[in-house]
């Protein structure tokens, strides 16, 4: 199975004013779903036994550089933005993995440096299971 790189990336976010593409000037993007478990070790277990319980909704930062008159961008990611984001690791060809990721916007962060590009982080928030599906 051939690698591919991160520049392969689509990430959009949907929400009720519209789309906007948010990998055209990304620099990072990382998701890590997670799940908790249940204790279920009891007795003479001489192991831990766990059970696979629910997930838990977890931070996902996309870091971008910050593009002058980004008035519509902002507007999209204002904090408490209700929406989905559509993450396609591989691009948007048929067939390639699509997952529909429903979220929270928690807002804008600014990193400028004195000499150096000015960044933008967007922070959302999962709030319910992802879809894994295709293009």
């Amino acid at each position: 199975m051939p690698a591919f790189a991160g520049s392969a990336l689509y990430l959009a976010w949907v929400y009720s004013g519209g789309t906007v593409q948010l990998e055209t000037d990304f620099r990072g993007f990382s998701w890590t779903p997670t799940l908790n478990w249940i204790d279920a070790t009891a007795g003479a277990d001489t192991y831990e036994e766990l059970l696979p319980s629910y997930g838990t909704g977890v931070e996902i930062p996309v870091t971008m550089v910050l593009q002058q008159d980004g008035t519509a961008l902002l507007a999209a990611i204002a904090r408490q933005t209700a929406g989905s984001l559509i993450y396609g690791p591989e691009g948007t060809a048929t067939g390639k993995k699509k997952y529909t990721i429903p979220a929270t916007s928690a807002g804008p962060q600014f990193n400028q440096p004195f000499d150096d590009i000015v960044e933008l982080t967007a922070n959302f928030r999962q709030t319910a299971v992802e879809a894994g599906t295709v293009f």
